[in-house]
C-alpha cells in the first residue's frame, strides 16, 4: 500500500515550525492525550502517573532488569513492562496493536512516548514537517494528525526544567502541574452518538444536524444536499408536530375485564423537581400534546429521571394502569437478526424520531386513562406517552406498516431507533430520499440533534456496526476492564450481568465465569474472592481489551459450528468462512447443571449442538450447518437407532440441514483460542491412532454389544448397543466389530487399532481361519468393506481380562437396564449384512395428501383457511368414496384408487423392478400404474426420482454420445510453441525390428515429425524429442501426450522438467484432448495403407513419402501448407521437375536469393493470415460442434459412473455399460476430473466429462 505526503497534508499546520508530533490515541479503551512520537527512541515508554489515571497501577508488571540509558549516559531503572492495546486512528481506518510499554516513575509533560518499535509494528510513517503519522489498514491509509498547540505547551513546560534524557526528549525533574488534564476517561461525544468525527449541517430555522467526515467528500456533499432538500422532515425545538396519520397508527388502551380504575395519591416533590415538571407541562400544552381534565378515573404521578446531559426527563408512573392492560401479541424484531442485517454496509445514517412516542395520537376514547397529577392541575395525554405497557409494540407496528417495503432492504428500525444502510454514496442518497418521502407522507418528524448521517460506523441497539462487522460497545467493554475486583456477592452478580451482555463476543464465557458462579452459590458462607476468581477476572479483562469483530453471515452460505466441552460447561462458536479465513458469528456458552455434568463426553458434545440450535435457531433455519468436531457425533445424531436423550436430540435436530466434519486446522486465532480454552486435555491435529475395544454377548436373555473408543488425547467414549434380533454368539461378535468400525469412522479417524476377545472373529478377519459359514462370510465381507475406509488398521486378539470395559458394556446392554450412567446407548434393529441403507423408523403418523378431501366428502369438514377450503371444494368434485376407498375420476380407467405415501412407494418399486417389472422409464412407469387403476398427485415426479436413483438403470443406461461440454480448440500463439505427440502401431515387423512410429505434430503450422522405432521406451521417446524437435526447432513451451508409460516415465519427464517444458496429459479414453495428433495419425495410417503395394513389412520405406506429402499439402484450417508456414515459401516438389513451372524455368541464383530474403521478411504476415484463417475455421467448427452439446455439469464431491469401456474392461452383450460409483476429488481443467472409488482410493490420471455420468445414490 503506497503512503505519500503532499502539499495538502500541510492544511491546518502553522508554518514555519519545529514542533514535535503529539497525538491523542485510545489506550486500553481510554482516550489518552499528550502522546509523543519519538522516532529516535528504541523503547515505548508509559509513565507511572499515567498508569494511575488509567487505574492500572495495581496491575502486575513483567520484570525488567536492564536500565534505560539516554544519549547523555544517564540511566533510569524501569519499574517493569506492561502490555496494553493501543488503537491507532478511527474506524474504519484504524489498527489495534498490543504495545509492550516500559513503565518509568519520573515526571514528564507527556503521558506516553511511542518509539520505533510501536510504529514499525503497524508499518507507520511519521512526517514532522506535516505533523502527521500515516499507516496502512484494511480499508486504506489511516492518518493521525498531531496536536500542534499541545506540543508547544509541553515543550514550553519542559524548557526551564532539568531534563533527564532517556533516549528521547521531554522528561521533567518534578511533576507537571497540569497533569490532571491529560487523560480523558470518557471521550467528549454525545450519548448514543457516532464513533467518528462529525460536522454540523445547518438546515435553517435553527435546525442543526450532524454528518460524518470519514467517507469521501463527494458523497458527503450529495448527502448534505439531500438533507437540505428534506429539511421539513426535521422538527424544531418546541414546535407542534403534525403527528402520525390516525389511519396509520392510533393507540388504544384495553383493560382486563373486571379491573377497576385506580387513583394514585399525589406524591410530594422537591422544589427543583416541581419546577422541572411545570416547565415540561407548559411545553406539552404549547405543542398540544396534553389537555387539562377535571374528573379523572385513572390517576398517576409524574416521575423525574436524570438524562445523560444532566437535565430532567419527565415520565408518568403508569404501574397500576399497565397491570390492568393485557400485553399486545405484536412481536418486537430480533435484535441479533437486525444487527446482522445492518452490519457490512459502508454508508450508514442513524435517525431518531422527535419525541417518537408522542407522534402517535391517542384514541379519543382512551385519552382519559392517561391522567396524571401535578401542582398546576390534572392532565391527560392526547398523544401516546412514554411508560405505557404496549407503547413500544404500538410504535413498532407503526414503523413496520409505514416502512414495510424498506425494512430489511435499505433500512432497519427497532421502535424509534432507525438506520438507513447502503453500499455506495449515490445509493445512500436514493435510500434517504425514499425513507424521507415515506416519513413526509405519514407525518413523521426527526430529531436533528440525535440524528447522524453518512457515517461509516455507529452505535445501534448496543452494538457498534460498520462495514467490517459487529463490534462490542466499547463503553461496555471498558466498564468491565476498569472494574475493580468485587468485594461482595452483589458485586459479583453485577459482574456476571455485565459479562452476560457481552456474551456474544466472549469465547467460553460460561467456562471463564465458572469461579464467579461458585462464589454466588455460597451465599450463606463468608465471601471469598480467591486466586481462581482473580485469574478468571484478569482473563476476561484481557479478552475484552481487544474483543473480536463479529462477522455478518451472508444469505445461503454454510456456517461452521465448533463445539467445546469440559466437566462444568459447554460452549459453541458459530463461524463463517470468507476468503479461506473463518470469522466468528456468535459465541454461546452454558454452565452444566446437576445430572448434565454426568453426561458422557459424546452426549455433552451433542448437548452443545442442541443448545446452539435452540439459542441460534434463526441461523440454523437459514443456513446449512457444518459441525466441526473430533467426537463421533455423526453416528450418535445422524440416525434414529439410538436411545434416551440422544434419540430425543436427534429428532429435534432432524429439521435442520446439519452435516458433521472432522476437525483439522483452525483458520482464525479466535477459533484456536476457543478450542484450546475449552477442551479438556490438549487437542493435537496431528493424525494419531484411535483404539477400539469391542465385545458381543448373546444368550437366551438377549443380546448386547459393547464398544469403547479411546481417542489420541486419551478421552474414552463408551457405547452399549441393544440388539433387537436374536443372533448367534459369533454373529454378535461380528456385529460388535462392525459397530466399533462404524462408530470410529464417524469421528474421521484414519488410523485405528481394534481389539477383540473373540479368537474366531479376529483370525477370520486376519485370514488365519477359513470362513465356511455363509452368514459369517457375509459379515466378513462387510468388515473388509469398512476396513477399506481407513488408512491404517491393526487388529489384535486380547484376553477377556484386557477387554473388561467392552465386556461389561455388552452385558449392560443385554440386561436392558436403563439407569443413569455415563455411557451412550444405541440400538441395532436388524443384522448389518441385510442393511443396504440406514434403517428409517416412522416416529409419527404423517397426514396423507388426500386427508382433507376425505374429511370433506365423508364429514363435510373444511380447513379454517378460506382459500384452502375453496381449493378443497373444487378439487373434491373429481373424487368420490367407494366402499371406504377414495377414488378419482380417470380417462383411461373409470375410477382410480387413491393411495398414500407408503403404498405409492411400494407400487412404484414393484412395478419398476418387481416380478412384472423390466426397469421401464419414468413416463412408461407412470402410465402403467395409472392404467392399473392407482393415483396420487406426485406420481410423475416420484417415478422420475425412482428411475433416476435405480442402481440397475444407472449401471445399464445407454451411452450418451452427445458431448457434455462446448468445444475448446487448442490454439498455439506462435510456431513450435505447442507440440502434440503420440504412438502409432504396432505395425508388421519390418527390417531392423521396426514396429512403431512416434509422431509429433506442431499445433500452429501443422508440421509433422516422425520416426520408426523398434521399441517405444521412455528413453527412446526422449531421444526423439531431443534430436527431432529441440535441436531442429528449439525448446517448446508445451507438449500434449496421452497417458502411455513412455510419456509418464522418468526419463521423458525429467528431460522436459530440465528444459522447462510443460507436459499436458490428455484424459483417459478421450483422444479429442490431443485431437491434432490423432488426426495426423489417421492421415499417416491412411497414406501408408494406400502406398504399400507388396508385403506389409515394407511400410518404413514409404513413411518419409507420406510425411513429405502431408507437410507440403495446404491444410483446411490455414489454407497454407505446413512447409510454407515453416520456411515462408512452398516447397519444390517432384511435379515441378516433371512439368516445370515459371520459378523452375527462369531460375536465377541471385534472383532466388533476393526472393528468399523477401519471403523471409514477409513470413510474419503470412503466419498472421494463417492464424486469422485458423481462428475463423475453429469458430465455425466450434459453432457446429456446440449445437450437439448436451450439458453435464460436475463439481468436486459429486458421485459419478464411468464408462466401463474407459476402464479397460471387455464389455459383453449383457455386461453393464458403466462402472463405479466414483467421487469427484477435484477438476483438472474445465472438462476433466480426478476420481476416487468408494473405498477412498484415488484413481490415476484424469477422466473426461464425456466418459462420466451423474450417479444418484
Amino acid at each position: 500500500m503506497r503512503i505519500t505526503f503532499g502539499p495538502e497534508d500541510y492544511e491546518g499546520v502553522h508554518l514555519p515550525h519545529d514542533d514535535a508530533i503529539v497525538l491523542m490515541l485510545r489506550v486500553n479503551g481510554t482516550r489518552v492525550g499528550r502522546i509523543l512520537i519519538d522516532t529516535g527512541s528504541s523503547a515505548d515508554v508509559i509513565y507511572y502517573e499515567t498508569l494511575k489515571k488509567l487505574h492500572l497501577h495495581d496491575q502486575p508488571l513483567k520484570p525488567m532488569a536492564t536500565p534505560l540509558t539516554g544519549f547523555t549516559g544517564d540511566q533510569l531503572m524501569p519499574m517493569g513492562i506492561i502490555d496494553l492495546p493501543v488503537t491507532f486512528g478511527e474506524s474504519p481506518r484504524d489498527v489495534v496493536s498490543k504495545v509492550s510499554f516500559i513503565v518509568v516513575n519520573t515526571p514528564s509533560p507527556y503521558n506516553i512516548i511511542l518509539g520505533r518499535k510501536a510504529l514499525n509494528d503497524i508499518g507507520a510513517i511519521a512526517s514532522t514537517p506535516h505533523l502527521k503519522v500515516k499507516f496502512p489498514t484494511r480499508n486504506g491509509v489511516g492518518t493521525l494528525r498531531g496536536e500542534q498547540q499541545v506540543a508547544r505547551v509541553c515543550y514550553q513546560a519542559s524548557i526551564p526544567k532539568q531534563v533527564a534524557q532517556i533516549d528521547h526528549v521531554g522528561e521533567l525533574s518534578k511533576p507537571y502541574d497540569q497533569a490532571e488534564d491529560i487523560i480523558l476517561h470518557n471521550p467528549a461525544r454525545p450519548a448514543g452518538g457516532p464513533m467518528e468525527d462529525t460536522e454540523e449541517v445547518d438546515l435553517g430555522d435553527g435546525k442543526i444536524t450532524r454528518m460524518g467526515t470519514v467517507l469521501p467528500k463527494e458523497d458527503r456533499d450529495l448527502v448534505r444536499a439531500c438533507l437540505l432538500r428534506n429539511r421539513d422532515i426535521f422538527a424544531c425545538e418546541g414546535e407542534a408536530m403534525p403527528g402520525i396519520d390516525r389511519e396509520i397508527a392510533e393507540h388504544q388502551i384495553a383493560t382486563k375485564q373486571g379491573m377497576e380504575p385506580i387513583t394514585q395519591k399525589k406524591r410530594k416533590q422537591s422544589w427543583e423537581k416541581r419546577k422541572a415538571i411545570k416547565a415540561k407541562v407548559e411545553k406539552l400544552l404549547k405543542i398540544d400534546a396534553i389537555r387539562e381534565v377535571k374528573y379523572p378515573q385513572w390517576l398517576a404521578n409524574p416521575v423525574l429521571v436524570t438524562k445523560s446531559n444532566g437535565q430532567w426527563r419527565m415520565c408518568i408512573d403508569y404501574t397500576d394502569l399497565n397491570r390492568a392492560c393485557p400485553k399486545t401479541p405484536f412481536p418486537l424484531p430480533s435484535i441479533d437478526a437486525m444487527v446482522d442485517s445492518t452490519a457490512g454496509f459502508k454508508y450508514l445514517s442513524f435517525m431518531d424520531a422527535y419525541s417518537g412516542y408522542n407522534q402517535i395520537r391517542m384514541s379519543p376514547a382512551d385519552e382519559e386513562k392517561t391522567f396524571f397529577v401535578t401542582e398546576e392541575g390534572l392532565y391527560c395525554y392526547k398523544v401516546m406517552p412514554f411508560g405505557l405497557k404496549n407503547a413500544g409494540a404500538e410504535y413498532q407496528r407503526m414503523v413496520s406498516k409505514v416502512f414495510k417495503e424498506e425494512l430489511g432492504e435499505i433500512m432497519e428500525a427497532y421502535i424509534d431507533d432507525m438506520v438507513v444502510k447502503s453500499c455506495t454514496g449515490p445509493d445512500h442518497v436514493s435510500h434517504l430520499d425514499k425513507v424521507f418521502a415515506k416519513m413526509r407522507q405519514v407525518g413523521m418528524r426527526l430529531n436533528p440533534k440525535k440524528s447522524f448521517f453518512c457515517l461509516s460506523s455507529g452505535k445501534f441497539l448496543g452494538f457498534i456496526i460498520s462495514e467490517r462487522g459487529i463490534e462490542a460497545h466499547p463503553d461496555k467493554c471498558q466498564a468491565v476492564v476498569n472494574l475493580k475486583s468485587p468485594k461482595s456477592i452483589k458485586e459479583v452478580q453485577g459482574l456476571t450481568g455485565m459479562i452476560a451482555a457481552l456474551s456474544r463476543f466472549i469465547s467460553q464465557s460460561a467456562m471463564l465465569c465458572k469461579p464467579f458462579f461458585d462464589v454466588i452459590k455460597k451465599k450463606t458462607q463468608e465471601f471469598v474472592w480467591g486466586p481462581e476468581c482473580q485469574e478468571a477476572f484478569e482473563k476476561i479483562k484481557d479478552y475484552l481489551s481487544i474483543p473480536p469483530i463479529i462477522s455478518r453471515p451472508i444469505k445461503g452460505e454454510p456456517l461452521y459450528l465448533y463445539i467445546s466441552t469440559n466437566d462444568d460447561a459447554i460452549s459453541a462458536a458459530l463461524v463463517r468462512e470468507e476468503d479461506g479465513v473463518q470469522k466468528p458469528v456468535y459465541f454461546i456458552s452454558r454452565i452444566l447443571r446437576d445430572a448434565e455434568t454426568r453426561y458422557p463426553m459424546v452426549e455433552k458434545s451433542a448437548f452443545a449442538i442442541v443448545t446452539a440450535a435452540r439459542k441460534l435457531r434463526p441461523y440454523f433455519q437459514a443456513h446449512s450447518i457444518r459441525v466441526v468436531t473430533n467426537m463421533p457425533l455423526r453416528k450418535a445424531l445422524g440416525q434414529f437407532n439410538v436411545a434416551g436423550r440422544l434419540l430425543k436430540w436427534a429428532i429435534e435436530l432432524s429439521e435442520f440441514d446439519i452435516t458433521y466434519l472432522s476437525r483439522t486446522a483452525y483458520k482464525s486465532q479466535a477459533l484456536a483460542d476457543f478450542i484450546v480454552q475449552g477442551t479438556s486435555g490438549s487437542f493435537t491435529p496431528v493424525e494419531a491412532v484411535w483404539e477400539v475395544y469391542v465385545d458381543g454377548a448373546s444368550s437366551g436373555k438377549g443380546t448386547g454389544l459393547g464398544v469403547e473408543i479411546i481417542n489420541p488425547e486419551g478421552d474414552r467414549f463408551k457405547y452399549a448397543l441393544q440388539v433387537k434380533f436374536n443372533p448367534s454368539h459369533n454373529v454378535a461378535e461380528y456385529e460388535a466389530f462392525i459397530a466399533g468400525l462404524q462408530l470410529v469412522a464417524a469421528t474421521g479417524a484414519k488410523s485405528i487399532k481394534v481389539r477383540s476377545d473373540s479368537q474366531l472373529v479376529v483370525n477370520q478377519i486376519l485370514k488365519e481361519y477359513k470362513t465356511q459359514d455363509e452368514t459369517l462370510t457375509k459379515y466378513l465381507k462387510k468388515v473388509e468393506q469398512l476396513i477399506g475406509g481407513f488408512d491404517s488398521v491393526t487388529i489384535e486378539h486380547v484376553p477377556r481380562g484386557q477387554n473388561e470395559t467392552a465386556d461389561a458394556l455388552s452385558k449392560l446392554a443385554k440386561s436392558g437396564l436403563d439407569k443413569e450412567r455415563p455411557i451412550t446407548v444405541l440400538e441395532i434393529p436388524s443384522p448389518s449384512i441385510e442393511l443396504s441403507e440406514p434403517t428409517v423408523f416412522q416416529l409419527h403418523h404423517e397426514e396423507e395428501w388426500y386427508s382433507p378431501i376425505w374429511l370433506y366428502l365423508a364429514e363435510r369438514i373444511l380447513p379454517q383457511d378460506k382459500n384452502l377450503a375453496r381449493k378443497i371444494k373444487r378439487w373434491s368434485l373429481e373424487f368420490t368414496i367407494i366402499e371406504d376407498e377414495l377414488c378419482k375420476k380417470g380417462y383411461h380407467h373409470p375410477w382410480l384408487t387413491c393411495v398414500g405415501k407408503a403404498k405409492a412407494a411400494e407400487l412404484l418399486r414393484e412395478t419398476h423392478q418387481g416380478i412384472c417389472g423390466s426397469h421401464q422409464g419414468p413416463r412408461t412407469l407412470g402410465k402403467r400404474i395409472m392404467r392399473q387403476g392407482y393415483y396420487w398427485p406426485t406420481l410423475r415426479k416420484e417415478a422420475e426420482d425412482l428411475v433416476r436413483r435405480c442402481a440397475q438403470c444407472q449401471f445399464y443406461a445407454r451411452i450418451e454420445h452427445k458431448p457434455p461440454n462446448k468445444l475448446k480448440p487448442i490454439t498455439s500463439p506462435w510456431p513450435f510453441d505447442i507440440w502434440g505427440m503420440d504412438i502409432l502401431g504396432p505395425f508388421p515387423q519390418a527390417k531392423g525390428n521396426l514396429k512403431f512410429i512416434v509422431v509429433a505434430v506442431e499445433y500452429f503450422t501443422k508440421w509433422i515429425e516422425v520416426k520408426a522405432l523398434s521399441l517405444i521406451t521412455s528413453q527412446k521417446i526422449t531421444d526423439f524429442l531431443e534430436h527431432h524437435i529441440v535441436y531442429r526447432y528449439g525448446i517448446p513451451h508445451t507438449i500434449i501426450t496421452d497417458n502411455g508409460r513412455q510419456f509418464t516415465g522418468a526419463p521423458f519427464k525429467n528431460y522436459c522438467r530440465g528444459l522447462g517444458i510443460e507436459i499436458n496429459f490428455a484424459s483417459v479414453c478421450h483422444p479429442q484432448s490431443n485431437g491434432l495428433a490423432e488426426v495426423s495419425n489417421r492421415t499417416i495410417l491412411e497414406g501408408l495403407k494406400k502406398k504399400i503395394e507388396g508385403t506389409k513389412n515394407t511400410w518404413p520405406e514409404y513413411l518419409s513419402e507420406v510425411v513429405w506429402a502431408y507437410n507440403t499439402t495446404p491444410r483446411s484450417a490455414t489454407e497454407r501448407s505446413p512447409y510454407a508456414l515453416v520456411y515462408g515459401m512452398e516447397a519444390v516438389i517432384l511435379m515441378e521437375i516433371v512439368h516445370p513451372t515459371l520459378r523452375t524455368i527462369s531460375y536465377s541464383t541471385q534472383r532466388n536469393a533476393e526472393r528468399r530474403i523477401e519471403e523471409i521478411e514477409m513470413i510474419h504476415e503470412l503466419r498472421e493470415e494463417a492464424s486469422a484463417r485458423q481462428a475463423e475455421y475453429q469458430r465455425k467448427m466450434r459453432k457446429a460442434f456446440d449445437k450437439k452439446v448436451a450439458p453435464r455439469h460436475y463439481q468436486p464431491g459429486d458421485w459419478v459412473l464411468r464408462k466401463a469401456a474407459a476402464g479397460g474392461k471387455h464389455i459383453g452383450k449383457l455386461d453393464p455399460a458403466w462402472d463405479g460409483p466414483f467421487e469427484i476429488v477435484k477438476s483438472a481443467g474445465e472438462r476433466a476430473f480426478h476420481l476416487k472409488d468408494a473405498q477412498g482410493k484415488t484413481l490415476s490420471n484424469s477422466w473426461n466429462a464425456s466418459d462420466l455420468r451423474k450417479y444418484y445414490p
